[in-house]
């Protein structure tokens, strides 16, 4: 038997050049999490600006205040998020791509994104090694 524990993640190098286009924003934002078992987890974000239906010009630019508040409400989400929750249950959220989801909710109002994702996740510190909570991990 063979019992695994989370190392890193990130997304391949053909998905995240399939995203970036021309005449869109690509913002991108990082942040440090301690997760509530000990480990602190370093969050990759990218996201792309949407065109709206009725927009005429062809790009969709983010202006820098609006891409510093959208990368301020990422953050905020990233830490909320995975913060409250076990190294376990974090992965679980990873992999449906659900805080994708709530960043791509919140930050409607200032400008539409698309194709927000978390682009690589780091293991930054472990808490000591324990063999009874590793076993716990996979039972």
């Amino acid at each position: 038997n063979c019992l695994t524990d989370f190392h890193a993640m990130s997304l391949t190098r053909d998905k995240l050049y399939s995203l970036v286009r021309k005449w869109h924003t690509m913002i991108s934002a990082h942040v440090d999490v301690k997760t509530t078992d000990g480990y602190v987890v370093r969050l990759f974000v990218i996201a792309f600006t949407e065109r709206r239906p009725d927009q005429v010009s062809t790009n969709c630019y983010a202006q820098s205040a609006q891409i510093r508040k959208i990368r301020k409400k990422m953050m905020e989400i990233m830490t909320k998020e995975a913060g409250t929750v076990q190294l376990r249950e974090l992965v679980k959220k990873l992999i449906p791509e659900s805080i994708g989801k709530e960043i791509t909710k919140q930050t409607r109002g200032i400008f539409p994104l698309k194709d927000v994702m978390i682009r690589k996740v780091k293991i930054i510190k472990k808490p000591k090694f324990d063999i009874t909570k590793l076993m716990e991990l996979h039972g």
